[in-house]
């Protein structure tokens, strides 16, 4: 019968774990995974809404200005912009 080796569970164990967590620190790193993440970046897409497989209509806010753009493989049209201020005022 073979001995279970408890050292090389434990060494193996801690190296799946340690490479899981390096792995979640560089998807939080490069993509803001956390919920707040978003909130110190200036360019934001505030919502997506899929047209076809190949194009979508995008809301994306700079700063204090928001703009709606259509997107395709080709090309990034933008279909309007506007400011902050004058969305509220309406």
């Amino acid at each position: 019968m073979q001995s279970f080796d408890w050292g090389q569970f434990i060494a193996s164990t801690f190296s799946v774990l340690l490479l899981l967590c390096g792995a979640l620190w560089w998807v939080k790193r490069n993509r803001g995974f956390s919920a707040n993440g978003m909130d110190d970046k200036r360019i934001q897409v505030l919502e997506a809404l899929p047209l076809s497989l190949k194009h979508k209509m995008v809301l994306i806010q700079v700063d204090n200005q928001m703009v709606l753009a259509s997107v395709s493989p080709a090309e990034v049209k933008t279909l309007h912009a506007w400011t902050q201020e004058a969305s509220h005022a309406a």
